[in-house]
């Protein structure tokens, strides 16, 4: 393989793993704001009548 193609490659490969690394991220932030509003729904689920 000429130097090249073996470059053009090796930036190819960096950029995906930028992107999956960026993807992570993305999830991560999701599942932890998916946890937060779970928490809150388990929340006390009292209901108050004033009559």
């Amino acid at each position: 393989m000429d130097d090249f193609k073996y470059d053009e490659l090796d930036r190819k490969i960096r950029q995906l793993e930028e992107t999956i690394a960026q993807l992570v991220e993305i999830i991560a932030v999701t599942n932890r704001r998916l946890s937060e509003l779970d928490k809150k729904q388990e929340g006390p689920t009292h209901t108050y009548s004033f009559t």
